[in-house]
């Protein structure tokens, strides 16, 4: 949890709020005339970053350890009990400023609607700016996950994507420079690298090929050379250089160009 990270939770309120007040979406109207609609409407935005605050920051850092081994499906199961966890919190902050006149079920899943409708346009709108002015990637749920790859004779060998630095083709054995418990490490596993790059590289990966001897993890490197056939990477924190073959040239540094 970064300072950052907590400022942009509370901006998307603030334009979560403002989008309501101005586009007035799902017949959000001011249809009494009350003069302090508009602060009402912020209040929300205000209600709304602070429910997803306490539950994406403060419920993992209370609950450590179920946190610790990341999955897609752990995250589908994590992500619908936000969104029922926010909805709640919004449905009953309507209520109480309504009188508790529609505290009804119905109403609770027609705020998660509308919830979920606000929510998904002003995410769009707010991935763009962070991504035009920061020029950094989204974090990928898959860079928690751990994959368990099988090589052709049968053995397997469990891999989380952010601990991979890069990996090394070497004949029939592959180099996997890693980071485990804070220490550099190298495992040699027989496979192909084709073999690897087929159950661990795919469309919200943060691995990817550069060269026909190496997969990279793109979060770990930094640009060297950026001349097209002669193209240099240098992983972060340490003196290593990967070459990146024209083949792969444009798709590697444009990632590496939005990367922090």
């Amino acid at each position: 949890m970064t300072t950052r990270n907590i400022i942009w939770v509370f901006f998307i309120g603030f334009l979560a709020s403002v989008f309501v007040i101005l586009f007035k979406p799902f017949n959000i109207i001011n249809q009494n005339g009350i003069w302090y609609y508009n602060l009402i409407a912020i209040s929300m935005g205000v209600v709304f970053s602070s429910a997803i605050f306490f539950i994406e920051f403060l419920i993992p850092r209370i609950f450590n350890n179920v946190f610790k081994k990341w999955n897609i499906a752990k995250a589908l199961l994590w992500y619908s009990l936000v969104i029922l966890f926010v909805g709640g919190v919004m449905f009953l902050y309507k209520s109480f400023l309504g009188g508790f006149r529609d505290f009804t079920f119905t109403e609770y899943f027609l705020v998660i609607g509308r919830l979920l409708g606000i929510g998904i346009i002003v995410s769009f709108f707010v991935v763009g700016i962070f991504s035009y002015f920061n020029r950094q990637s989204i974090a990928s749920i898959s860079s928690k996950e751990t994959y368990r790859i099988t090589s052709s004779n049968g053995k397997q060998l469990d891999l989380s994507l952010n601990e991979i630095l890069y990996i090394r083709s070497d004949d029939n054995y592959v180099d996997i420079h890693k980071i485990e418990d804070g220490l550099r490490k190298k495992v040699v596993f027989r496979s192909s690298l084709k073999n690897i790059e087929d159950q661990i590289v795919n469309p919200i990966s943060p691995v990817y090929r550069c060269h026909r001897r190496y997969l990279v993890n793109i979060n770990s490197f930094s640009i060297k050379n950026d001349k097209r056939r002669n193209t240099i990477i240098k992983l972060l924190d340490y003196e290593d250089e990967i070459p990146v073959s024209e083949k792969y040239y444009e798709n590697i540094l444009n990632l590496l160009r939005i990367n922090p």
